[in-house]
């Protein structure tokens, strides 16, 4: 998407927006040049404020008193209010959702303008700060701007209070809880269709804070924009001379800015006729010949995939239409998850929860918790938003069991389900931290183990357990914990249960996030019901009879893990394509997998099948899958006759790592299997 940045009527830009954990530029714009703000700089006393909170100089419960000449008219809710005193929270709550220019005025003179200057350098910021109260007219010699800032600075100071670097967490949460009420969505929120003042959680697909600054000659605007899986931070500036009024075509911009963001997330446009005439602005590739088989072949043929196996099969024959190394074993990436989540419903069906246990203990006042492998139970307080769908929470046990034990002394945390095996020497560990795609699999953990528990990658720790305890304990008024022994035995009343989502919701999951954690858990947990434990020994050859048990032919694969994230998978395409078929036909537990399957065009990752390629429409349903070694996808493709394909792709190197050109060939391929697919067979 390209943005035009008008300059009419004297308008200057400054406009950064980056993806803050890959670091990725998404949109760059003379984010170096230094404009009015307007209300941003009000961020700085903002975070100042917290910073005394955090060092023990101040507290957020002190009451101040406005004095006459604070109040002052503009932007803000306390003019209107009866009330002269409040605690200092709640003035900071005020300039969060208002920008509230008499609640600003009195923290300032309580906090200190030459601390909050002192501060906004100390964080490193040379041309950003927030330079005097609010005053109306400005006196002669005072400061003309009321802040001012370039888009570099701001976003760095967007990306810190996401990250919380520089205040303590209890601060940082309150300090996104106050930009999170921010009510002005006028510009770059405009185009999410939020509710305005209730918008500090997912709604409609994103979550979104932000500070604005407005004046007659400056729309400002910094803020994030997340979904589960990405996090973007933005700021966009704009300035114009006096006397003229640029709004209009600066507000478009900014909702052009907002889209951009929408877009790199893998947002769909709730408004259908908004998307379909962005749709329709875009061009993109369309059939103009007959379907060429050379056009194909080339395709198959393309240097990026390395070194490819392919299988194309006719979904309804099983005719084989196109082979390249279809009987080569090779890694699977996260195409694995379609193996794991058909045997997972096959086996502990589609209506099966997964239970998280309380047990009375030996002792009165003693309890144990014990894990049954739900890795998305949640230490989040119920209601409020986590990464996982509909996870069951840590405070509905602690609610059962204050219920049925009143004081607990003692939490014995029994993990040992998956005992031995939470770890595969194969995995790489800074999967765990710091980049944080893959935690210990243990059988009693919250939030996948995540430091963040609304993020897909997000750092792990080396003890799931230990957090468990820690935050079960909390809600429990902190009694004494202690890890379950290896030979101990539990007999006493179950106190309290709480059960996942269905398994055929965790399985529509792994396959839209590719979530290790929980597939691996999936993997284990087959493992068991149906004999086994919870080792990769086990887990490899109950999957593998699983499998079998499906009608595909295993006989040269080894199944290391649940996820497909071991370098040492190897399973054919063969066996991959025929799952598939078998899953388009509607069979059993590959049929409900296949159900499940994410979809281009709607619920498929938004960097898929970009540019030309959208000419595929909703035309594939597919698993994508990525490792050092592969890029794979398999799913099915619909020709634009109106033939069902199914295939299985895998851009494979054993020995160099395949780089993002191999996934754009890998999607080359299947769009031309959609425009030409009808010259094969």
């Amino acid at each position: 998407m390209t943005i035009e940045f008008p300059n009419d009527y004297g308008c200057r830009w400054s406009v950064l927006v980056r993806d803050i954990d890959t670091g990725e530029e998404l949109l760059s714009h003379r984010p170096d040049r230094v404009l009015s703000t307007a209300s941003i700089g009000k961020v700085f006393l903002l975070h100042r404020l917290l910073r005394e909170v955090d060092e023990g100089t101040r507290s957020l419960d002190e009451v101040v008193a406005r004095r006459p000449s604070e109040l002052i008219g503009g932007s803000g809710i306390w003019q209107l209010l009866q009330q002269p005193t409040f605690s200092l929270y709640d003035l900071g709550a005020f300039i969060g959702a208002v920008s509230d220019n008499s609640a600003t005025n009195t923290l300032a003179r309580v906090v200190g303008l030459d601390a909050v200057t002192e501060h906004t350098r100390a964080l490193g910021y040379e041309h950003s700060r927030l330079n005097d109260i609010i005053r109306w007219p400005i006196p002669p010699g005072m400061a003309p701007r009321l802040s001012e800032g370039n888009a570099s600075e701001l976003v760095d100071f967007v990306e810190r209070v996401q990250r919380g670097d520089g205040l303590s967490p209890a601060s940082s949460d309150v300090l996104r809880g106050w930009f999170g009420a921010g009510m002005d969505l006028s510009m770059v929120g405009s185009v999410f269709d939020l509710d305005g003042p209730d918008h500090n959680t997912f709604d409609n697909g994103v979550w979104f804070w932000n500070k604005t600054g407005t004046l007659t000659t400056v729309r400002a605007d910094i803020g994030m924009v997340m979904t589960p899986t990405q996090r973007v931070a933005y700021a966009a500036l704009a300035q114009w001379d006096r006397d003229e009024d640029a709004r209009g075509p600066v507000l478009e911009t900014m909702a052009e800015i907002g889209l951009l963001i929408g877009d790199a997330l893998g947002w769909v446009d709730p408004r259908p006729k908004r998307r379909a005439a962005r749709d329709a602005a875009v061009p993109v590739a369309t059939p103009t010949s007959a379907p060429s088989l050379e056009r194909l072949q080339a395709a198959a043929a393309d240097a990026r995939l390395r070194d490819p196996r392919i299988l194309v099969l006719d979904a309804e024959t099983g005719e084989e239409l196109l082979a390249r190394k279809a009987d080569e074993p090779t890694p699977t990436a996260s195409v694995m998850k379609t193996l794991t989540g058909a045997a997972a419903l096959h086996v502990l069906g589609p209506d099966h929860r997964i239970p998280t246990r309380v047990l009375a203990g030996a002792e009165p006042g003693e309890i144990v918790l014990v894990g049954g492998g739900d890795v998305t139970l949640s230490r989040v307080p119920s209601g409020q938003p986590t990464f996982y769908p509909q996870p069951a929470h840590l405070d509905t046990l602690a609610a059962l069991v204050r219920k049925r034990v009143g004081d607990v002394t003692r939490v014995v945390l029994d993990d040992r389900l998956f005992a031995g095996a939470e770890w595969h020497p194969s995995w790489d560990v800074e999967g765990r931290a710091p980049e944080g795609y893959i935690p210990f699999i243990s059988a009693l953990e919250v939030d996948g183990d995540r430091d963040d528990p609304v993020l897909a990658d997000s750092p792990r720790t080396d003890n799931p357990v230990g957090r468990v305890g820690k935050h079960f304990a909390a809600l429990l008024g902190g009694p004494e914990l202690r890890r379950a022994r290896a030979d101990e035995v539990f007999m006493g009343e179950e106190l309290a249960r709480t059960e996942s989502a269905p398994v055929e919701m965790l399985v529509r999951e792994i396959l839209r996030s590719s979530d290790n954690a929980l597939s691996e858990a999936l993997g284990k947990l087959v493992a068991i019901a149906r004999g086994g434990d919870a080792s990769f020994a086990s887990v490899h050859r109950e999957l593998t009879a699983v499998a079998a048990e499906l009608g595909l032919d295993v006989t040269s694969a080894n199944i290391v893990d649940g996820s497909g994230l071991s370098d040492e998978n190897r399973v054919t395409p063969r066996t991959i394509a025929e799952l598939m078929r078998r899953g388009h036909r509607g069979d059993g537990p590959a049929g409900l997998m296949f159900e499940r399957l994410m979809r281009t065009g709607s619920t498929m990752s938004a960097n898929r099948f970009v540019g030309a390629n959208r000419v595929v429409g909703d035309a594939v349903a597919a698993k994508t899958g990525y490792i050092n070694s592969v890029h794979s996808l398999a799913g099915v493709v619909r020709t634009v006759g109106g033939r069902e394909l199914v295939f299985a792709v895998f851009g494979c190197d054993l020995e160099v790592p395949v780089e993002p050109s191999t996934r754009q060939a890998v999607d080359d391929l299947v769009t031309r299997l959609h425009l030409d697919g009808d010259a094969l067979g």
